[in-house]
């Protein structure tokens, strides 16, 4: 007698029924669940994106194309709410949330036509963290991290006025490097002293010349690396070099006439620059205590998410109230 595990199963050929119906699937991109900057995306915000980004087929067939070539979706609340099994509130709170990561833009048409929703590109670029193997020595423990930045919590509350404390309550060491740059670069003598690495020299070096020619980067340095700066000069100098590339860039904004960044300095004054490149820095160590795994890569890791959050944060009013 053949036993039924024996026997080949018949194949079962898929019918367009099947196709139609049953077997019809959201795409959700990986990005939005491996890349840094969607971390804190929540997940119904993701489900939500997958099930706009569907819509383009449905936007192609009805030629809801605008007159730049790009796709638009015609989508009321009250769909996304029978999808979703949400009210009209939770609809709101997610297309305000992928509105803030830069994926949905609502644009009004007036005479009582339904709004356009534009849904964006998700950025690929953001680097990603994989952990394929269990966790070992190389993995950088939080309490190392830690030794080479500050405490989280007196990072990501520093006001104006605990920057100016700071600067006067700050490592013997780290005040003397920073303080040095004002003389155009740093005591080579001393930094010997410290570490005898020709390269770290010349970081030390370097950085001295950065916050020289940038003196605003001072407190920002002190407020977000000390430790760094004494204990990985050349991580520190990539780092410096990030924040110098952002306040760039945050200045030539505010020249421009950016809202979000002019509401700043209208609520904080000729500081608002630098404490705004202070939070979204300290946003980003945040992130990074939690899920860097290879201190050789924290610089380069840094720089690339600075950057990315910087030019998030200057397109959208959340920034103001704590991005």
């Amino acid at each position: 007698m053949i036993n039924d595990q024996d026997t080949p199963r018949k194949m079962e050929r898929v019918s367009r029924d099947q196709v139609e119906t049953n077997e019809r699937f959201y795409k959700i991109p990986k990005a939005l669940f491996e890349n840094e900057f969607y971390a804190d995306m929540k997940l119904e915000t993701k489900i939500a994106y997958a099930i706009l980004r569907d819509r383009f087929l449905l936007s192609i067939k009805n030629n809801w194309i605008d007159k730049n070539g790009d796709v638009y979706l015609i989508y009321k609340n009250s769909d996304l709410q029978t999808i979703l099994s949400v009210g009209e509130k939770k609809v709101i709170s997610l297309k305000k949330e992928l509105a803030d990561f830069g994926l949905l833009q609502e644009e009004r048409q007036g005479l009582n036509k339904p709004n356009r929703l534009y849904v964006g590109n998700i950025n690929a670029d953001f680097e990603v963290i994989h952990r394929v193997n269990p966790l070992g020595d190389k993995e950088l423990s939080k309490r190392q991290v830690r030794n080479c930045q500050n405490d989280r919590s007196r990072t990501s509350k520093t006001t104006a006025q605990e920057l100016s404390k700071r600067q006067s309550s700050e490592t013997e060491s780290s005040e003397t490097y920073l303080s040095e740059t004002e003389t155009n670069s740093f005591d080579e003598d001393e930094v010997s002293n410290n570490n005898n690495s020709k390269k770290a020299q010349q970081s030390f070096i370097a950085i001295g010349k950065i916050i020289q020619n940038n003196p605003e980067l001072r407190s920002v340095v002190q407020g977000l690396i000390p430790d760094l700066l004494l204990n990985e000069p050349q991580q520190a100098e990539i780092v410096v070099r990030a924040l110098d590339r952002g306040h760039h860039f945050l200045t030539a904004e505010i020249e421009k006439g950016n809202s979000v960044l002019t509401l700043q300095k209208q609520l904080q004054g000729d500081e608002s620059i630098k404490l705004f490149l202070l939070k979204i820095g300290g946003r980003q160590l945040e992130y990074m205590r939690d899920n860097l795994v290879d201190i050789s890569r924290y610089g380069s890791y840094f720089a690339r998410g600075l950057e990315n959050r910087l030019k998030i944060a200057v397109t959208t009013s959340q920034s103001v109230s704590g991005f």
